[in-house]
């Protein structure tokens, strides 16, 4: 299996950008950048260590943004397609539409070769499954990506029974998932173990749940009532801890053992330098640890499923 190379290293810390590109995040209190900002924020990611960088298709102008840093240097770039249409549709169009997205990447990221590609709708497996493999090998017999992944959408039993089989496919090499201190259904259902025994690269998003973890549970709207119960717990917890929330979010995920990268966005230069100094911090005491996988592991999907969110 390949790994990265020794000019495209992964972080521990990999800097997500579709704050970059769209506005983002139930608790995004700066609106979206500009675009120098957004430059300024990934020039100053590169130059703390940060080396690995998460974009997708949809994520507006982010890889656009990435290819205009990226000039000179040599970042482990992932970006993610979301390709397919309900219903049958003839494989070869299918396979054809997957290779105009990739190289409509390349050209944005200024890249000759995708260094990870993620299918970014896990749906269109049920439908185009052996299509999009075949996609996928296509492109990377060709070079123009190195790596293929999945990035797991919703964490739900249906989805793993849908992929699962495909999650264990040497084809990906990778796989991203959502996991924070309110949802732990990868560890508990055993597919953070199988993924690091088959040896793939584990990339974790949602570690703050899209910022709702950091906020206060007065500041939920009704919309989010059904959060503020697990909220006030979790602030209760870092309380009678003494160790601080932000900290509690990044350790518990960063220790499970399993998992390879981070993914956290950032809206400041400020929060980058946060995050790194949360990477850096202590290991969560082991009873903190046991007390959120016990008073957290039935939190309703309609808190820790972003896309089942109300509007605020």
């Amino acid at each position: 299996m390949m790994r990265p190379t020794a000019e495209r290293k992964i972080s521990k810390l990999t800097l997500g950008t579709v704050q970059l590109g769209i506005p983002y995040g139930i608790n995004n209190r700066e609106g979206m950048l500009t675009e120098e900002q957004g430059l300024r924020l990934l020039e100053l990611a590169w130059s703390e260590g940060i080396t690995s960088f998460d974009t997708a298709a949809g994520y507006g102008r982010a890889e656009a943004l990435l290819g205009r840093f990226s000039r000179g240097k040599s970042p482990f770039i992932i970006t993610k397609l979301k390709t397919g249409v309900g219903g049958r549709i003839d494989p070869d169009k299918l396979e054809q539409n997957m290779r105009k997205e990739a190289i409509d990447s390349l050209k944005l990221l200024g890249v000759s070769s995708i260094p990870l590609l993620m299918l970014h709708n896990t749906d269109v497996l049920k439908e185009h499954g052996d299509a999009i493999e075949a996609g996928l090998r296509s492109l990377r017999k060709e070079g123009l990506i190195e790596r293929a992944g999945i990035s797991v959408a919703y964490n739900t039993e249906e989805e793993y029974s849908l992929i699962g089989s495909r999650l264990l496919n040497d084809l990906y090499e990778a796989v991203q998932l959502p996991m924070n201190l309110l949802d732990h259904r990868p560890l508990r259902n055993g597919w953070l173990r199988k993924l690091k025994e088959r040896g793939k690269l584990v990339f974790v998003r949602s570690v703050f749940l899209q910022g709702l973890i950091l906020m206060q549970p007065n500041e939920l709207g009704k919309t989010m009532a059904k959060a503020k119960s697990p909220l006030m717990e979790l602030h209760d917890l870092a309380g009678k801890y003494r160790f601080p929330l932000p900290q509690m979010a990044v350790s518990f995920v960063r220790d499970c053992g399993s998992v390879d990268s981070l993914i956290i966005g950032a809206e400041t230069e400020g929060q980058i330098r946060e995050n790194l100094r949360l990477m850096a911090g202590p290991p969560l005491p082991e009873e903190l640890r046991e007390e959120i996988l016990n008073r957290f592991a039935n939190i309703d999907d309609a808190v820790i499923t972003p896309h089942l969110w109300a509007p605020r």
